[in-house]
């Protein structure tokens, strides 16, 4: 019987091959984009999974306010070195514990023997219990002693493989250089790791050991930030564990508060609270300590997905209802053979199995096929066969076949399999055709989800839009940051080169911003504002506007010592008038009387999804030394790369081991924009798609509305309806269900437009023309593709309709 079954199944995807095709071609899709989703998620979910001891491994993670973007406090993963030794000595169940540098600026340079210099990310310096920790594999070298000295390092095998062609490099020296002018390091390599099979959270290229990290302040009002993990004896309960490390910790900050002279209470004000907490480390990945975990980042890509999966499902069902009519006979003559229902319903299962089991293949060729942009989209590196959950994958695809197969096949099996033999065979399909308000139903489905895609589209184009020309408040052409901190010297250097206009700092531009907290006294009142630190050309260099009074000059030498300039956030928080006015800044020893010079045009410096914060810049006393890692560079012509050549000779000439590296401001504001362009060309391609098969489900019900009608039409025309007439009565009851759809989707896509926007500190407000627009489009697109199939079934001669009555 399956034999009989198959050819029969077989067959019949032969004979109709353009609705197979369509079928077929449909669900592969929704399936491209299923399976691409359900790769990225198994890359997510994987981290800190390749090996077992890892789930006894926990991050420390304290609750302040250091460089946080808002000066709010938040739970971070760089703490208080000395919370390494506190864990040590007060909390037993955790067996070894360990200090890592959180990372350092845009990398180290490297040199091996003669070679150029290399620029390395993710080399990290860290205490001599690193691999105690954590268990990587050692290709090379031994894991218990291979950083227990200083001045060692470890590779892992991909770096090693980079700098020496070979992982066979034990006893080997490299130099490694921090920063321009560091006379560098020379490190023996001691140890070689293989990279992990999945990802992790605790990334590096190499691990050096140099004995700072054994290390704490010895100044009791001296901090030193850093990472903080753990091993402990077992897995353990974290909300137990948790009490006593936030215990530990209070007593900790009260005796350290002693040493200080303040009180607790003093420091631990308006809202701020003390925090120390333990986060396993398979779960630090999903619970970033700052920013958007990536479940939440990708929920627009699961909906989409989903939705395209669906209109695939929707599709296929409606295409396999339309062939009802010319498969009515086939039924009643099994029937009459003495066929039962459950034997219909697997054959027409198996039929849609097929269907679902070739669309899967092709699905699995097309995201081999597109992995790489896929890739590309979201940073990450994926592979299908090559993948390490390539078992798990095969398990959950033949569940997702399964489910496809049964969503698909069984509605249209039950449908075909319970027709009246006896009427059919008469040639009266009438009672055959029941389920059509669900087939309408499927049909408005798709369309909401459509018209939705269309109005998304609109709305982030728009908002996308806004933010690549709003003002921000600074001119961002001609401008370049060097990864570097301001040094007269060299300073002096770059301005004497033809095409450099200004050569200046500040610890907030595009691309790498870091916020300082600070309290002032205004007219009675204590505010909380941010601190710019400054050099003289600084504001001139980003090109701001300058609202009221000035900004920094050379010829003001007051500006050096007590002069400020506030942001426009800032002047409106303190009231109006501001310039000419002073404020004090009052610390534990003494206080600070500053003057306002000037009020700037707010300016952008990190992503539209924060508020400007209200700013005060400073000119430092010396005229900038602050410790920025940005060298601003504004040229006067656009055409700068002869300029820009000559910095980076000069650069080489002084620091020959330590390669220059840059950012023009443009590109940082461009990496900005970059999420919600990648969300725009996803949109897009899901709609584009979403509404093809939409046009394919309504092309099916339209050929099947048009058959199940035929005498009807005829009758119609023998009484003198014209052509036109039997179009516009087809076309009727189709713009009902598409009007319908619309009208659903508007407060849909309403809602999810209005919940993404709110995402922005900056946005627009909700636009009507992409709504419009998407229902204009949805009609007429509807109205053509049933015109087609109306006209078709209109032209018909009426007597080869009526010719058996």
């Amino acid at each position: 019987m399956f034999k009989l079954n198959l050819k029969i199944a077989l067959r019949n995807l032969f004979k109709n091959k353009v609705y197979a095709a369509i079928n077929i071609g449909g669900l592969a899709i929704g399936l491209t984009a299923f399976v691409l989703l359900l790769l990225f998620i198994n890359h997510e979910a994987n981290y800190d999974k390749w090996n077992s001891e890892l789930s006894k491994v926990y991050q420390f993670r304290e609750r302040h306010d250091f460089f946080t973007p808002d000066n709010k406090q938040y739970w971070q993963d760089i703490g208080d070195s000395r919370i390494g030794n506190l864990v040590k000595e007060k909390v037993p169940q955790f067996k070894y514990v360990t200090k890592i540098d959180n990372g350092w600026g845009n990398g180290r340079s490297i040199k091996v023997d003669h070679a150029d210099p290399v620029m390395i990310k993710d080399i990290k310096d860290a205490d001599s219990l690193f691999f105690k920790v954590f268990p990587y594999q050692f290709i090379q070298g031994d894991q218990s002693t291979a950083i227990s000295t200083p001045n060692t390092i470890v590779l892992k095998q991909s770096l090693a493989m980079q700098l020496f062609g070979t992982d066979k490099v034990l006893g080997k020296q490299v130099k490694v250089v921090s920063w321009r002018n560091d006379e560098g390091s020379s490190l023996t390599i001691t140890g070689i790791v293989a990279d992990p099979p999945t990802a992790e959270s605790v990334v590096f290229n190499a691990i050096t050991h140099t004995g700072r990290r054994e290390k704490d302040p010895e100044q009791v009002n001296s901090s030193n930030y850093c990472q903080i993990y753990a091993l402990a004896n077992k897995v353990l309960d974290t909300t137990s564990i948790n009490k006593t490390l936030q215990k530990v910790y209070v007593d900790f900050k009260k005796a350290s508060f002693i040493q200080r002279k303040i009180t607790f209470n003093d420091f631990y004000k308006n809202g701020k609270t003390p925090g120390l907490k333990a986060v396993p480390l398979q779960e630090i990945h999903a619970k970033p300590a700052l920013g958007v975990n990536w479940l939440t980042k990708i929920k627009p890509i699961i909906a989409l997905s989903v939705f395209l999966l669906l209109v695939s499902v929707i599709n296929f069902v409606n295409l396999a209802t339309a062939q009802s009519v010319q498969r009515a006979k086939e039924v009643g003559v099994k029937k009459v053979l003495g066929a039962y229902k459950k034997q219909l319903v697997i054959q027409f299962l198996l039929e849609s199995a097929i269907q679902s089991l070739v669309a899967l293949f092709i699905s699995v060729i097309l995201v081999e096929v597109l992995l790489p942009a896929f890739g590309n989209q979201f940073d990450v590196q994926l592979s299908f066969w090559h993948s390490k959950q390539l078992a798990s994958m095969m398990i959950q695809l033949f569940g997702v076949f399964v489910l496809i197969t049964l969503l698909a096949g069984f509605y249209p099996a039950w449908i075909l399999s319970k027709y009246n033999p006896v009427k059919v065979l008469k040639g009266n399909y009438e009672s055959g055709f029941s389920g059509v308000a669900l087939r309408n139903g499927l049909v408005v489905v798709q369309f909401i989800i459509a018209v939705t895609f269309i109005i998304g589209i609109g709305v982030i184009y728009k908002q996308t839009d806004y933010v690549a020309n709003k003002d921000l408040g600074f001119n961002r052409d001609k401008l370049i940051n060097i990864a570097t901190n301001y040094e007269d010297a060299f300073a002096e250097r770059i301005k004497r080169i033809p095409g450099v206009k200004y050569v200046a700092t500040t610890t907030q531009v595009m691309g790498n911003a870091f916020n300082v907290p600070e309290e002032i006294r205004y007219k009675n009142q204590d505010f909380q504002l941010n601190t710019v630190t400054v050099t003289m050309d600084a504001l001139p260099a980003l090109g701001v506007q300058v609202v009221s009074g000035r900004i920094f000059a050379p010829e003001y030498k007051q500006d050096t010592i007590n002069s400020v300039v506030l942001n426009e956030t800032a002047a409106k928080l303190l009231g109006k008038n501001i310039v000419g006015k002073q404020y004090d800044v009052v610390d534990a020893k003494r206080k600070f009387t500053f003057q306002v010079v000037g009020v700037i045009k707010d300016y952008h410096n990190e992503g539209f999804d924060k508020a400007v914060l209200p700013t005060i810049y400073k000119v430092t006393q010396l005229g900038g030394t602050s410790s920025t890692n940005n060298l601003l560079v504004r040229f006067d012509s656009e055409n700068y790369q002869s300029a820009l050549q000559s910095i980076q000779a000069e650069w080489k000439k002084l620091y020959p081991d330590f390669p220059m590296q840059y950012t023009a401001v443009e590109d940082a504001f461009k990496e900005q924009l970059k999420s919600t362009n990648r969300l725009m060309q996803l949109v897009v391609v899901f709609s584009i798609i979403s509404v093809v098969l939409s046009l394919l489900g309504l092309f099916a019900l339209s050929t099947f509305m048009a058959k199940r009608r035929t005498k009807e039409i005829a009758i119609r025309k023998i009484l003198g309806a014209s052509d036109f007439q039997m179009i516009n009565m087809l076309n009727r009851s189709f713009l009902i269900l598409v009007v319908a759809a619309n009208l659903i989707s508007w407060p849909i896509a309403y809602i999810l437009t209005k919940n993404w926007l709110s995402g922005f500190a900056y946005r627009i407000d909700m636009p009507i023309w992409p709504f419009v627009i998407a229902t204009l489009t949805s009609v007429v697109i509807a109205l053509f593709t049933v015109s087609l199939q109306a006209r078709k079934a209109a032209v018909n001669n009426p007597v080869d309709a009526l010719k058996y009555e």
